[in-house]
């Protein structure tokens, strides 16, 4: 049997990427009866067309299904001069923190907008005074545990094979010493974190499969199309199914490469332009003299 959903008098924030995970999320919850008050994609302003064009999808699903639509939050600078991810590593000549190792990317990009949304709709000072906090569903799939985290019930989407990703948010040594951030304070006392897919023991191929069964088509991995992250493969995917998005990435890479010391590009250990070009003059065949 399930494990109950926690804390259901709390208000269910869904933290959706439009990706596999959080897809399958939302229809395991209308599956087993779990409405979420809030749906919430934080769009960096680099997701592949392919993700930004499932949308229309989801948004048709959730209005069958009688759920909350999906609400896009975006980051709104104050002074700055750019109003996504890429726009910033260009005007700084820098790539996404995740190349040098760091989160920033996501916290200003991603978390920022998000908790700003929940907390203009959850005011904390009325829900800490019925001893209610929000919880924030996330959808780490039963292999990324390594990145679960804190305390509202926010719905992640990983699956059971993303144990490895719940450690994020745990506290690092010494830390306990050291004055709490504004999300690491909000995470201790306001947010909850609630990681279904894991509870229920589905991984990537469960999800995938579920997504099919509710009659869905199943999204491509939702990412930046200029992540760090990529694998070899994506990034290739990238050149044959989008070449302009990738020379937008290497102008970004191009753009910090005076700056960069302690990694060698957006691949961290080896530049995407150097990678291609490296493809691109490997023969298709071994040549052998006089064969």
């Amino acid at each position: 049997m399930d494990p109950p959903r926690p804390h259901p008098d709390w208000p269910l924030v869904v933290a959706y990427g439009l990706g596999v995970n959080s897809t399958a999320m939302l229809v395991e919850f209308a599956r087993r009866n779990i409405r979420p008050d809030m749906i919430l994609f934080a769009d960096t302003g680099g997701e592949k067309p392919e993700t930004y064009r499932y949308m229309p999808v989801i948004q048709s699903y959730l209005k069958e299904i009688a759920f909350p639509p999906v609400v896009t939050v975006r980051y709104e600078p104050k002074t700055a001069p750019y109003s996504t991810l890429e726009g910033q590593c260009l005007h700084t000549g820098t790539l996404p923190s995740l190349a040098y190792g760091g989160k920033t990317c996501s916290l200003k990009f991603k978390r920022g907008p998000a908790d700003a949304h929940v907390l203009r709709h959850f005011p904390p000072a009325k829900l800490l005074e019925q001893g209610k906090r929000v919880v924030r569903a996330i959808g780490f799939d039963a292999g990324e545990t390594r990145r679960t985290c804190a305390g509202v019930v926010k719905a992640l989407g990983l699956d059971t094979g993303e144990l490895h990703r719940l450690t994020w948010a745990k506290p690092k040594s010494g830390e306990s010493d050291r004055k709490l951030s504004r999300e690491a304070k909000l995470d201790a006392e306001f947010f909850a974190y609630y990681y279904p897919l894991l509870d229920w023991g589905m991984d990537r191929a469960a999800c995938e499969q579920s997504i099919r069964d509710a009659g869905l088509s199943v999204p491509v991995k939702s990412a930046c199309w200029f992540c760090p992250a990529s694998k070899k493969h994506e990034i290739v995917w990238l050149r044959e199914h989008h070449p302009e998005l990738l020379e937008r990435a290497l102008a970004i890479e191009a753009n910090a490469q005076p700056n960069l010391t302690s990694v060698v590009g957006l691949g961290r250990s080896f530049s995407w332009a150097d990678f291609l070009s490296d493809l691109d003059d490997t023969p298709l065949f071994d040549c052998c003299d006089g064969h």
